[in-house]
């Protein structure tokens, strides 16, 4: 997925398979060059930035978070906002700007298809106010 969207994208993430042992998820099967997990406090704020070539994954484990996305191109442009629970997968793609909000203490995992070795995430990401 390229380019802007007409809304957030999120994949609510149901078991692919489940008997009485438990539940398997098939959460992402794109390639990835870094998978991190992060933990939030209510009322933080991450964010308020792009990625000029990395596409980004956020899958909430636990809490809640608005999740606001805007064209990069556009600084003044439209701004589309989900809330994000547990077992959503956010994808947000090259040029699109995103704040995340915390509106619970929240743990996700944060993929990217840009490695963050060297200087891997801050030469791919510019910050800007969404």
């Amino acid at each position: 997925m390229r380019g802007r969207k007409d809304t957030v994208e999120i994949r609510k993430i149901k078991p692919a398979f489940e008997d009485e042992r438990g539940a398997i998820f098939d959460i992402l099967e794109e390639p990835v060059e870094h998978t991190g997990m992060i933990r939030s406090k209510k009322g933080s704020v991450r964010g308020n930035h792009y990625h000029k070539e990395s596409t980004q994954y956020t899958f909430v484990l636990s809490g809640k978070m608005e999740f606001t996305t805007r064209d990069a191109h556009l600084s003044d442009g439209p701004r589309e906002t989900a809330v994000l629970l547990p077992g959503d997968l956010v994808v947000t793609p090259p040029m699109e700007a995103h704040v995340m909000r915390f509106l619970e203490d929240t743990v996700f995992i944060d993929l990217t298809t840009k490695s963050r070795r060297a200087n891997g995430y801050e030469g791919d990401t510019v910050r800007v106010q969404v």
